[in-house]
């Protein structure tokens, strides 16, 4: 199976264009990310549990695109200490559930 076949059923173009458009509309509502979360004015990853809880409560998939934005904000500004470094299956966090490849 090739990249694109993959890609065509296990990933969403129109999640990625939902959270450029919301990175837009943020620069002007809130300023830039740079600010705002390198110099620890917004706490990405506590918002981006805001954004989850809103979504448990009100089951608008909005708030996923914004969690998602957050999250993205943390990888790109990462506080001290925190770090990008590949791991295999012993270094996962785990799934909640089976996955069918596990069955």
């Amino acid at each position: 199976m090739s990249s694109n076949d993959i890609l065509a059923t296990e990933y969403s173009e129109q999640f990625d264009r939902e959270r450029k458009a919301r990175v837009e509309v943020s620069y002007y509502k809130y300023g830039p990310a740079r600010k705002n979360f390198a110099e620890g004015r917004v706490d990405a990853l506590k918002t981006a549990e805001l954004c989850l809880e809103a979504f448990k409560r009100d089951h608008n998939t909005e708030h996923l695109v914004d969690a998602a934005n957050y999250l993205m904000f943390r990888f790109k500004y990462p506080m001290p200490g925190e770090y990008f470094k590949p791991t295999d299956s012993s270094g996962s966090a785990g799934t909640v559930g089976t996955p069918v490849n596990m069955e």
